[in-house]
Protein backbone atom coordinates (compact mmCIF):
# COMPACT_ATOMS: atom_id res chain seq x y z
CA UNK A 1 0.00 0.00 0.00
CA UNK A 2 1.20 3.48 -0.81
CA UNK A 3 1.92 5.70 2.14
CA UNK A 4 -0.29 8.74 2.31
CA UNK A 5 1.89 11.79 2.80
CA UNK A 6 1.04 14.10 5.60
CA UNK A 7 -0.22 17.55 4.87
CA UNK A 8 2.19 20.21 6.00
CA UNK A 9 1.08 23.29 7.86
CA UNK A 10 1.24 26.55 5.94
CA UNK A 11 4.62 28.19 6.34
CA UNK A 12 5.26 31.65 7.74
CA UNK A 13 5.61 33.20 4.28
CA UNK A 14 2.10 32.00 3.39
CA UNK A 15 0.68 33.39 6.63
CA UNK A 16 2.46 36.73 6.11
CA UNK A 17 1.21 36.90 2.53
CA UNK A 18 -2.38 36.22 3.59
CA UNK A 19 -2.15 38.97 6.20
CA UNK A 20 -0.54 41.40 3.74
CA UNK A 21 -3.19 40.72 1.09
CA UNK A 22 -6.01 41.17 3.60
CA UNK A 23 -4.65 44.42 5.05
CA UNK A 24 -3.83 45.79 1.60
CA UNK A 25 -7.35 45.11 0.32
CA UNK A 26 -8.98 46.63 3.40
CA UNK A 27 -6.81 49.77 3.32
CA UNK A 28 -7.30 50.17 -0.43
CA UNK A 29 -11.06 49.79 -0.07
CA UNK A 30 -11.37 52.17 2.89
CA UNK A 31 -8.99 54.89 1.74
CA UNK A 32 -10.36 58.14 0.36
CA UNK A 33 -10.66 58.22 -3.41
CA UNK A 34 -11.27 55.36 -5.75
CA UNK A 35 -9.41 52.41 -4.30
CA UNK A 36 -9.03 49.21 -6.26
CA UNK A 37 -8.10 46.36 -3.90
CA UNK A 38 -6.94 44.06 -6.68
CA UNK A 39 -3.93 46.32 -7.38
CA UNK A 40 -2.87 46.43 -3.74
CA UNK A 41 -3.38 42.70 -3.23
CA UNK A 42 -1.32 41.76 -6.32
CA UNK A 43 1.46 44.07 -5.16
CA UNK A 44 1.38 42.53 -1.67
CA UNK A 45 1.73 39.03 -3.13
CA UNK A 46 4.66 39.79 -5.40
CA UNK A 47 6.41 41.93 -2.78
CA UNK A 48 6.39 39.44 0.09
CA UNK A 49 9.77 37.82 0.62
CA UNK A 50 11.20 35.32 3.07
CA UNK A 51 13.49 37.78 4.84
CA UNK A 52 13.76 41.49 5.57
CA UNK A 53 16.91 42.11 3.52
CA UNK A 54 15.23 40.79 0.38
CA UNK A 55 12.01 42.61 1.27
CA UNK A 56 13.78 45.97 1.67
CA UNK A 57 15.79 45.59 -1.53
CA UNK A 58 12.90 44.29 -3.57
CA UNK A 59 10.50 46.71 -1.86
CA UNK A 60 12.59 49.73 -2.83
CA UNK A 61 12.80 48.49 -6.41
CA UNK A 62 9.06 47.79 -6.43
CA UNK A 63 8.32 51.31 -5.19
CA UNK A 64 10.54 52.71 -7.96
CA UNK A 65 8.86 50.46 -10.52
CA UNK A 66 5.39 51.37 -9.25
CA UNK A 67 6.03 55.10 -9.51
CA UNK A 68 7.68 54.84 -12.94
CA UNK A 69 4.93 52.53 -14.21
CA UNK A 70 2.37 55.04 -12.95
CA UNK A 71 4.13 57.91 -14.69
CA UNK A 72 4.39 56.01 -17.99
CA UNK A 73 0.75 54.95 -17.67
CA UNK A 74 -0.26 58.57 -17.08
CA UNK A 75 1.73 59.73 -20.12
CA UNK A 76 0.00 57.06 -22.19
CA UNK A 77 -3.45 58.23 -21.00
CA UNK A 78 -2.61 61.84 -21.84
CA UNK A 79 -1.12 61.10 -25.26
CA UNK A 80 -3.70 58.44 -26.21
CA UNK A 81 -6.78 59.42 -24.19
CA UNK A 82 -9.30 56.94 -25.64
CA UNK A 83 -9.06 53.45 -26.95
CA UNK A 84 -9.51 53.54 -30.69
CA UNK A 85 -11.31 51.06 -32.83
CA UNK A 86 -9.97 48.46 -33.42
CA UNK A 87 -8.56 47.86 -29.92
CA UNK A 88 -5.86 45.65 -31.35
CA UNK A 89 -3.80 48.73 -32.25
CA UNK A 90 -3.89 49.94 -28.65
CA UNK A 91 -3.02 46.47 -27.40
CA UNK A 92 -0.09 46.33 -29.80
CA UNK A 93 1.20 49.73 -28.64
CA UNK A 94 0.82 48.75 -24.97
CA UNK A 95 2.70 45.51 -25.63
CA UNK A 96 5.54 47.42 -27.28
CA UNK A 97 5.72 49.79 -24.30
CA UNK A 98 5.83 46.81 -21.89
CA UNK A 99 8.75 45.43 -23.90
CA UNK A 100 10.47 48.82 -23.77
CA UNK A 101 9.91 49.01 -20.00
CA UNK A 102 11.44 45.58 -19.48
CA UNK A 103 14.38 46.37 -21.77
CA UNK A 104 15.18 49.71 -20.08
CA UNK A 105 14.88 48.34 -16.54
CA UNK A 106 17.03 45.31 -17.42
CA UNK A 107 19.74 47.62 -18.77
CA UNK A 108 19.52 49.65 -15.54
CA UNK A 109 19.83 46.35 -13.61
CA UNK A 110 16.54 47.03 -11.81
CA UNK A 111 15.23 43.51 -12.33
CA UNK A 112 13.01 43.68 -9.24
CA UNK A 113 11.35 46.85 -10.54
CA UNK A 114 10.50 45.76 -14.06
CA UNK A 115 7.66 43.36 -13.25
CA UNK A 116 5.70 45.76 -11.07
CA UNK A 117 6.42 48.62 -13.47
CA UNK A 118 4.85 46.70 -16.35
CA UNK A 119 1.92 45.59 -14.16
CA UNK A 120 1.19 49.15 -13.01
CA UNK A 121 1.46 50.46 -16.57
CA UNK A 122 -1.01 47.84 -17.83
CA UNK A 123 -3.38 48.24 -14.88
CA UNK A 124 -3.60 51.94 -15.67
CA UNK A 125 -3.85 51.70 -19.45
CA UNK A 126 -6.05 48.61 -19.75
CA UNK A 127 -8.41 49.73 -17.01
CA UNK A 128 -8.72 53.10 -18.75
CA UNK A 129 -11.71 51.63 -20.62
CA UNK A 130 -13.57 51.34 -17.31
CA UNK A 131 -12.34 54.49 -15.65
CA UNK A 132 -14.93 56.51 -13.76
CA UNK A 133 -13.12 59.83 -13.98
CA UNK A 134 -12.21 62.05 -16.87
CA UNK A 135 -8.99 63.05 -15.11
CA UNK A 136 -6.14 60.75 -16.19
CA UNK A 137 -3.88 62.19 -13.47
CA UNK A 138 -6.33 61.18 -10.75
CA UNK A 139 -6.92 57.79 -12.32
CA UNK A 140 -3.18 57.01 -12.64
CA UNK A 141 -2.55 58.32 -9.13
CA UNK A 142 -5.21 56.03 -7.63
CA UNK A 143 -3.87 52.94 -9.39
CA UNK A 144 -0.30 53.80 -8.36
CA UNK A 145 -1.33 54.49 -4.77
CA UNK A 146 -3.14 51.15 -4.50
CA UNK A 147 -0.02 49.34 -5.71
CA UNK A 148 2.18 51.24 -3.25
CA UNK A 149 -0.19 50.22 -0.43
CA UNK A 150 0.46 46.53 -1.17
CA UNK A 151 4.23 46.99 -1.43
CA UNK A 152 4.50 48.97 1.81
CA UNK A 153 2.23 46.60 3.76
CA UNK A 154 4.43 43.65 2.72
CA UNK A 155 7.57 45.47 3.84
CA UNK A 156 6.00 46.35 7.21
CA UNK A 157 4.74 42.81 7.86
CA UNK A 158 8.07 41.26 6.93
CA UNK A 159 9.91 43.82 9.06
CA UNK A 160 7.68 43.11 12.07
CA UNK A 161 8.27 39.37 11.70
CA UNK A 162 12.05 39.81 11.53
CA UNK A 163 12.05 42.10 14.60
CA UNK A 164 9.98 39.52 16.48
CA UNK A 165 12.43 36.73 15.59
CA UNK A 166 15.41 38.87 16.63
CA UNK A 167 13.86 39.72 20.03
CA UNK A 168 12.94 36.07 20.55
CA UNK A 169 16.53 35.01 19.76
CA UNK A 170 18.04 37.64 22.09
CA UNK A 171 15.70 36.67 24.91
CA UNK A 172 16.35 32.95 24.40
CA UNK A 173 20.12 33.54 24.61
CA UNK A 174 19.93 35.86 27.62
CA UNK A 175 21.14 38.89 25.74
CA UNK A 176 19.87 42.20 27.04
CA UNK A 177 19.83 44.58 24.13
CA UNK A 178 20.40 47.56 26.42
CA UNK A 179 23.67 46.22 27.85
CA UNK A 180 26.90 46.88 26.02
Amino acid sequence: MAKISTIKRPGLRIIKTVLAVFLSMVISELRPGEGLPINSSIAAIISMQTNLVDTKDIGINRVIGTILGGIIGLIYLIVIPDFSEPYILDFFLMSLIVGLIIWIMAHLKRYNALTIMAIVFLSITLDNVNQTTDLPVLFAFNRTLDTLIGVVISIIINGAEICYRKRKFLKKNGIDRWER
